[in-house]
Parts: C-alpha cells; structure tokens; sequence
C-alpha cells in the first residue's frame, strides 16, 4: 500500500510541475518526475524490461534538459 502511495505522489508531483511550468526546463523536470515514477513502478512489480524502457526515457530526457539549457544559455536567457 505504501508503494501505491509514493508511485502517486511521483506521478501527481510530476503533473503538477508540468501543469504549472512557465518554460521548457520545468516542463522536461516535471518529465524527469514522471519518468522517476515509471522507474519505481517498474521496480516494484518486478519487471526488469519495464524498469529499462523507464531508464532509457529518463536518459533521453536529460538529454534534452541539457539540450535545451545549452541553448537557454546561448540564446543568453540563463
């Protein structure tokens, strides 16, 4: 039951950076959020291909978290 619980509260938490981003960034870390969700969730319930399609995800979004820093700071807007 408390796995439930925290699996929500990353999920809910996750959706709530997202609903309330005012830039790109917030948006990708609320992302990251979710993708941390979808990692637990994996783990719990045991499935190691679902843990790694997570991990994979969460990869390529930090990719695109530094990606688009890169050019935030470029652009001269960080």
């Amino acid at each position: 039951m408390i796995s439930l619980i925290v699996f929500l509260a990353l999920m809910a938490g996750g959706l709530a950076i997202i609903a309330t981003a005012r830039s790109l960034v917030r948006v990708i870390i609320g992302a990251e959020a979710l993708t941390l969700a979808a990692i637990y969730a994996g783990t719990i319930a045991g499935s190691l291909s679902m843990v790694a399609v997570a991990a994979a995800a969460g990869v390529i979004e930090t990719v695109m978290l530094v990606a688009t820093l890169f050019k935030l700071a470029k652009g001269g807007h960080v």
